[in-house]
């Protein structure tokens, strides 16, 4: 086997591991206007894209904002809500 095979298989052996951890997106979700959000009974989450006039007036009927600051996590399945977790330049204040 020449050395530029060698260097080729390396590169391609490389790419075919790296690439599922460069697919990784950690950005915020892309939270739009008139869009629903939601963990379903199953625990999968899901948008309904764009809600019809009459949906989002129903939905936003039964609504409440949710508190500045607030921080949504995972544990063990379930979806949880905390507040006073950051300051107001976005630090962990939980002794990290």
């Amino acid at each position: 086997m020449s050395a530029r095979t060698k260097v080729l298989l390396a590169a391609a052996s490389f790419l075919a591991v790296a690439t599922p951890a460069l697919a990784q997106d950690n950005a915020p979700w892309d939270m739009r206007e008139r869009n629903a959000y939601v963990l379903d009974m199953q625990n999968k989450m899901w948008s309904t894209g764009r809600l019809s006039p009459q949906g989002w007036a129903m939905m936003v009927r039964r609504a409440k904002a949710v508190p500045r600051g607030t921080t949504f996590f995972m544990n063990n399945g379930r979806l949880y809500m905390a507040s006073g977790m950051f300051d107001r330049a976005g630090n962990f204040m939980g002794g990290l």
